[in-house]
C-alpha cells in the first residue's frame, strides 16, 4: 500500500497482512451495504429514483429511440428538460450503462456504490498512511472517512447520493497526489496526476469543482511560495479543466437553457451544517445505539469518537509543540468547515447576537453587491429585517459574486473536506504522541463507531402504480399535470414524477427540485389562477389529465373545476407510490379566450370581459412553440382611473426589460411590444409592473391597476399592424 505504510508492518508483512486493511473494509462495507440485494433491490429513498430513471432513459434514448439522451421531452412539459444538469450527469451514467446492460439497472447501481465507497477508503488509506506510517491507523481513517463523510448517511435518508460519493472518493486521492508532488519539489508529472484526478472527479460530480478548488488553493499557495505556481496552474488546473471542463460545460449549458432556479437564500439558510451534529454518536450504528434522527431532520454526524479524539490529538500536539506534517490538510478542513456552515452559523436555528456597527456595515455591503449582481437572488436593496442579528459568514459574499454559486445546492457537503483533514491530522497526532496500545485501542474505537446498520432497500423493479398503467393504456392522447392536493392543487415537484414518465409515457407538467427551471417555480407560486380559475388554459395546450397524489379524503369539498375519472389504490407490494392516486380530466373549454398566457400571481379571477391586474406587479408564463423565434406581445387594456395620475406599465421578459407603455386617459388602448428571437425560450416569463394600484370607492377591496381585455403573444416576425395603439369604447366596471 505504499512505502510509508510498510514501515511498521513488522515481519508479517506478507500478502495476507497486505490484504488485512482491505479485508476490514469489505466487512464494514458488506454490513453497511449488503451484497445480497445487488440484483433484486435498490436503496429506498426518493433520490434513488433519479438515477434509476436516468439509466432507463439513457438506454431507451440511445438504443430504441436513437436520439440524444441529453434532452428529455416528457418531464417539465411543455418545455422539456435538458438532462445534463442532473447531478448524475452523462459521465457517471455512461460508466454505469455497460454494467446495466450486463446485469440490470440494480446491479449497475450497487456496483457503482461499492466502487465509489471503496475508492474513498483506498484514497484515505494511502493519504493517512503517508502521514502516520501505521497500517492500523490508516485503515481506521480510511473506513471512518468513507462512511462518515456525509454521503453514506445521506443515502440512508434520501436514497441515492452516488454523484456526491464519487466526488468525495476523488478528494483523498487528489490530496495524496498533491502531497507527493509537494514532496517531489512540485514536479510536473505528479502535479498532472493530481489534475487528472480532479478532472475525473468534476466529470462525475460538479460538486468537486468547488470542493477540489479549496484543496487546489491550499496547495497552490505552497507552490507559489516555492515559485512553482505556473507549473501548478498548468498541470493541475489545466488538466482538470481539460478532463472535467467538457462535462462541466454540458452542465452549465443545460442550466442556461432551462434557467435553473438553484436555491433561494431562505433555503440556503437551512442547508448549512449544524455543528452540534459533528460529535453526535453515530445515529446509524449497527447496534442501533445513538440518538437516531431528530424530529424533522436527519443527523449527519462525523462520528463522536473520531471527531472528539482527533480534535484532542491536534490540541495535544499543539500543546506539546509537535508540528504536524498534515497541517495543510488541517487548514483545508477549516476552509471546508467554513463553507459547510453556509450563510449563518446555526444550531437547530441560526444563532443571533447584536451586530457591532462595523460588522453590520460589512454585511450590508455584501448584500448590496448581491442585489446589483443577482437581483433575483437578493431581491431587496438592503438586508431584510429578519436577517438582523444572524451570525452570518463570509460565504454570503460567495453567493453575491460567484456565478452559479446558488446551483451548488446543499453546502453542508463541504463537510467532506473537514472530515478528510481532521481525520488525517488526528491519526497523525495520535500515532506520534501515544504508545502502541493506546493508539490501537483508539483506532479500534473509530472502527467500532463506523459499523453501520444496513441501508433500507426497496424491491426492484418497482411496483408500478395502477394509475400509471391506466394512463399508459388509455386511448385518448394528452399530457399530464402531476400534482399534490390541498385546497388548491399544486405541482408535485418530486423524483417520483420523472420516474412515472417511463411508465405512462406522457408529457408531464412537473419535475423535481432543486433542478427545476425558474418558470416552474413561478407557476407553483401562482398556481391558484392556473388551477382554480383557468383550468381550460391548460387544456388548450394539450394537457388532458390531472394526476393527484395522495388526495385527502374530503377533497370534494373544495369544488375543483376538474371532473374525476377514477381513483386508484396503491400497488400491493412496497413501492415509491405507496398511496392512492386520483386522475381528473382537464377541460379544454371554459372562460372567454382573452389570453394565450398562463396567468400567475397578480391577477383577479376572470370575468366575462377579461381580467383585472391587481397590485403593482403581475406575472405570466408563455409557452412558445419554438425557441429563438421573434414574437410580439399585444395588450388591450384600460387603466383603473385615479384623478391626477397617469397609469404606466413596464414589461420585463425573461429578466430583461422589454419596454414601457402609458395610458394617457381612462380609455382603452392597444399596445404592442417586439420580442427579439434571441430572448425567446421554450417557456418564458413575463413580469408586468404598474405605476399605481388603487382600491375602488364602492366596496371592492381589490387594489386595481388595469383591466385587461386581451393579452396575447403572436409568434413570428413583426407585421404591418405592429406598434399600433388605439382606443376602443366601453370600459366595464371594477366589479
Amino acid at each position: 500500500m505504499g512505502h510509508g505504510t510498510r514501515a511498521r508492518s513488522g515481519p508479517g508483512a506478507g500478502g495476507l497482512v497486505r490484504l488485512f486493511p482491505l479485508g476490514i473494509w469489505w466487512i464494514w462495507l458488506a454490513l453497511a451495504w449488503p451484497p445480497a440485494a445487488f440484483f433484486r433491490a435498490v436503496p429506498a429513498g426518493e433520490d434513488t429514483l433519479e438515477v434509476m430513471w436516468a439509466l432507463a432513459w439513457y438506454r431507451r434514448a440511445l438504443f430504441h429511440l436513437h436520439v440524444s439522451p441529453l434532452f428529455h421531452p416528457l418531464a417539465f412539459a411543455p418545455a422539456g428538460w435538458h438532462v445534463a444538469k442532473q447531478h448524475h450527469g452523462p459521465f457517471l451514467i455512461g460508466l454505469m450503462l455497460p454494467w446495466a446492460l450486463l446485469g440490470g439497472d440494480a446491479f449497475a447501481y450497487h456496483l457503482m456504490g461499492w466502487t465509489t465507497l471503496t475508492l474513498a477508503f483506498g484514497g484515505m488509506f494511502r493519504l493517512a498512511g503517508r502521514f502516520t506510517r501505521d497500517r492500523w491507523a490508516a485503515t481506521a481513517a480510511g473506513v471512518t472517512y468513507a462512511l462518515f463523510n456525509g454521503t453514506w448517511a445521506a443515502m440512508r435518508v434520501y436514497g441515492d447520493y452516488l454523484a456526491v460519493a464519487w466526488g468525495c472518493a476523488a478528494l483523498p486521492w487528489m490530496a495524496y497526489a498533491l502531497e507527493r508532488a509537494r514532496r517531489s519539489g512540485w514536479k510536473a508529472g505528479r502535479l498532472a496526476l493530481a489534475g487528472g484526478i480532479w478532472g475525473l472527479g468534476i466529470a462525475g460530480s460538479p460538486y468537486l469543482l468547488p470542493l477540489g478548488g479549496v484543496m487546489a488553493l491550499a496547495y497552490g499557495w505552497g507552490a507559489w511560495r516555492r515559485r512553482r505556481l505556473r507549473a501548478f496552474l498548468g498541470s493541475v488546473v489545466g488538466i482538470a479543466l481539460l478532463l472535467g471542463g467538457p462535462w462541466m460545460a454540458l452542465f452549465l449549458d443545460a442550466v442556461r437553457q432551462d434557467g435553473l432556479l438553484g436555491q433561494t437564500l431562505e433555503t440556503a439558510l437551512g442547508n448549512g451544517y449544524p455543528w452540534g451534529d459533528a460529535w453526535v454518536w453515530n445515529p446509524n450504528h449497527l447496534g442501533r445505539w445513538g440518538e437516531g434522527s431528530s424530529p424533522g431532520r436527519p443527523i449527519f454526524s462525523l462520528g463522536a469518537i473520531p471527531t472528539v479524539s482527533s480534535l484532542a490529538g491536534v490540541a495535544l500536539a499543539a500543546a506539546g509543540r509537535r508540528r504536524l506534517r498534515s497541517r495543510r490538510l488541517l487548514s483545508i478542513a477549516v476552509g471546508g468547515a467554513l463553507l459547510a456552515t453556509g450563510l449563518a452559523v446555526k444550531g437547530a436555528e441560526p444563532i443571533r447576537f447584536p451586530w457591532p456597527p462595523a460588522l453590520a456595515a460589512i454585511y450590508e455591503a455584501m448584500w448590496r453587491i448581491g442585489h446589483v449582481r443577482k437581483p433575483d437572488l437578493f431581491p431587496t436593496p438592503t438586508l431584510p429585517p429578519d436577517w438582523n442579528g444572524m451570525a452570518l459568514t463570509p460565504a454570503l459574499l460567495l453567493w453575491a459574486v460567484l456565478p452559479f454559486w446558488e446551483a451548488a445546492g446543499t453546502v453542508w457537503r463541504f463537510i467532506a473536506l473537514t472530515a478528510l483533514g481532521l481525520l488525517v491530522a488526528g491519526a497523525e497526532a495520535w500515532t506520534r504522541g501515544a504508545g502502541p496500545g493506546i493508539r490501537r485501542a483508539l483506532f479500534a474505537l473509530w472502527l467500532l463507531e463506523a459499523a453501520m446498520a444496513p441501508l433500507p432497500m426497496l424491491p426492484w423493479p418497482y411496483a408500478v402504480h395502477p394509475a400509471f398503467e391506466w394512463l399508459r393504456d388509455h386511448p385518448e392522447p394528452g399530457a399530464v399535470v402531476d400534482a399534490f392536493a390541498d385546497h388548491t392543487p399544486g405541482l408535485h415537484l418530486s423524483r417520483v414524477v420523472v420516474m412515472a414518465t417511463e411508465y405512462h409515457q406522457r408529457p408531464t407538467l412537473a419535475g423535481f427540485t432543486p433542478l427545476h427551471p425558474r418558470w416552474l417555480e413561478a407557476l407553483q407560486r401562482g398556481r391558484g389562477m392556473l388551477f382554480r380559475h383557468r383550468p381550460d388554459g391548460l387544456g388548450r395546450y394539450g394537457f388532458r389529465f390531472l394526476v393527484v397524489h395522495n388526495p385527502p379524503a374530503d377533497w370534494r369539498k373544495w369544488n375543483w373545476p376538474f371532473p374525476l375519472e377514477r381513483c386508484f389504490d396503491p400497488p400491493p407490494m412496497p413501492s415509491p407510490w405507496d398511496y392512492p392516486i386520483c386522475v381528473f380530466r382537464i377541460p379544454d373549454r371554459g372562460e372567454p379566450d382573452f389570453t394565450n398566457l398562463w396567468l400567475l400571481d397578480g391577477w383577479s379571477g376572470p370575468e366575462g370581459w377579461g381580467v383585472w391586474a391587481v397590485g403593482w406587479t403581475a406575472r405570466a408564463l408563455w409557452p412558445a412553440r419554438e425557441a429563438g423565434r421573434p414574437a410580439r406581445l399585444r395588450l388591450r387594456a384600460f387603466p383603473f382611473c385615479v384623478p391626477g395620475q397617469v397609469q404606466r406599465i413596464a414589461v420585463v421578459f425573461n429578466g430583461r426589460p422589454l419596454g414601457e407603455g402609458a395610458f394617457p386617459d381612462c380609455g382603452e388602448h392597444e399596445i404592442w411590444w417586439a420580442i427579439p428571437g434571441a430572448w425567446v425560450r421554450r417557456m418564458n416569463e413575463f413580469v408586468f409592473r404598474f405605476a399605481y394600484a388603487a382600491v375602488p370607492p364602492h366596496g371592492d377591496l381589490r387594489r386595481l391597476a388595469v383591466g385587461v381585455r386581451a393579452l396575447e403573444v403572436k409568434e413570428g416576425p413583426p407585421g404591418d399592424n405592429m406598434g399600433g395603439e388605439g382606443s376602443l369604447p366601453g370600459n366595464p366596471s371594477s366589479r
